[in-house]
């Protein structure tokens, strides 16, 4: 490998324990709901507001202004003082002597943790050309997979043998040495370098309105948007509903539910992996094939998703559920290289916090929210059997996103390749 390359592999592999280390933070206090809860002596709804509305509503209101700002300035800096930050806020939280110094906290954390995938995803997008950002993609949402898993396991021990406060401790302290190591071994990638040309030397002056506007002259962008909610909301709110799934109407004990449902999840680690390099492949032929791969993705797991609500043997409802999340777990990965690559070079920051502000939002803000309100209509007539049918609702999204998909595979390749001409850049901008 050359010197250049180790030097792409590294800010990759770092890039990937940066998400690790913000899906650990992120993630922690849902482990730690219940002893944080009892200490603090907060009601339930208070709790479910800052393991859930606390973030959803930082990412409303600091995701595009970060999106915007990793378009301007030095991205591994960003990322850097970021970590930092995030990590210092979780630390600080252990120091926590009410709900609403805990709650503040983690305000601040949502806060800087929108500054990554943003950052992150414009820096792969000026280390690799079009048809190689799935793999490298891919490696960031491993770590944040592993993160999530590997959190959780680890904040619960810390939890048993120090007590939350040490738990939070413990997990943001490394953060800020990981910090220093982004910062001084981590090049900055050129921006544009990968896009045909010479870097993009002009920085984005548009207005938040003009870029919203840019973003909407290309015509792959809104049902492409489309499909990423409905992919969101099928995917969250599964997440959301599968251990009740699995308790109410297979009747597992908890251990038994956690036990088979990080069985399941699992899954989704070794599939981002295979989505990405089988993507990149594919993504020689054009664009478009990735979203083909989607869309054909989704058509062999949704049928298989529906089955695993509707079989009466819990062994057949697993191996279903298997192959779902074997088979579908890198759809994100390949979506996410396709939107990178619609973006221009001074744009893909903004476009990434665009997305993700969607897809928190009006995806996983409202997909749990969805599936609830179903399961309750139901639940009338049907009892604990009603999520055997509300959980249709996840395929039933998968199948809209896939369609929206084909959509927008119709002109993806053009969309993609005039986001690299020249001069569209700063197309979203007048006079200085």
């Amino acid at each position: 490998m050359t010197r250049s390359g180790v030097s792409r592999a590294w800010t990759v592999t770092m890039l990937g324990v940066v998400a690790m280390l913000a899906a650990v933070d992120r993630n922690i206090l849902s482990v730690l709901l219940v002893p944080i809860q009892k200490d603090l002596g907060v009601s339930d709804t208070a709790m479910g507001a800052l393991t859930g509305t606390a973030m959803a509503l930082v990412y409303a209101t600091v995701a595009l202004p970060m999106g915007r700002l990793a378009d301007r300035i030095n991205r591994r800096n960003l990322i850097a003082v970021a970590l930092a930050a995030w990590s210092v806020a979780t630390a600080a939280c252990a120091a926590a002597s009410g709900f609403l110094h805990l709650f503040v906290a983690r305000l601040a954390v949502g806060a800087a943790e929108a500054a990554q995938p943003p950052a992150t995803m414009s820096m792969i997008g000026d280390l690799y050309p079009a048809v190689r950002r799935g793999a490298a993609i891919s490696v960031v949402i491993v770590g944040s997979t592993i993160g999530y898993s590997l959190g959780s396991f680890v904040a619960g021990v810390l939890n048993d043998h120090y007590g939350w406060r040490g738990a939070m401790l413990a997990v943001g302290l490394p953060g800020i040495l990981v910090a220093l190591l982004v910062r001084f071994t981590v090049p900055e990638p050129v921006r544009g370098v990968q896009d045909g040309g010479g870097p993009a030397d002009v920085l984005p002056r548009g207005t938040l309105v003009q870029q919203l506007r840019q973003c909407a002259r290309i015509r792959t962008f809104g049902p492409l948007v489309l499909g990423l909610i409905c992919m969101n909301m099928a995917f969250t709110g599964w997440l959301a509903w599968a251990p009740a799934f699995l308790m109410r109407v297979h009747h597992l004990s908890a251990t038994q539910m956690s036990a088979l449902f990080g069985l399941v999840v699992g899954g989704a680690a070794l599939a981002n992996m295979i989505a990405g390099v089988l993507s990149d492949r594919l993504a020689r032929r054009g664009a478009r094939w990735r979203l083909y791969y989607c869309s054909t993705v989704i058509a062999l797991v949704a049928p298989a998703l529906a089955a695993s609500s509707l079989v009466e043997s819990l062994n057949a409802s697993i191996a279903c559920l298997l192959f779902y999340t074997l088979v579908s777990g890198g759809l994100t990965t390949v979506t996410t290289a396709t939107y990178v690559s619609l973006a221009p070079p001074t744009m893909r920051a903004f476009v990434t916090a665009l997305m993700l502000f969607c897809s928190l939002v009006l995806g996983a803000g409202v997909g749990p929210l969805l599936f609830g309100v179903l399961n309750d209509a139901i639940s009338r007539t049907q009892g604990a059997e009603a999520l055997r049918y509300s959980m249709l609702l996840g395929p039933a999204l998968l199948v809209a996103a896939g369609v929206l998909y084909l959509v927008a595979s119709r002109t993806v390749d053009a969309d993609t390749a005039a986001a690299t001409e020249p001069g569209n850049a700063t197309a979203v901008a007048g006079p200085p």
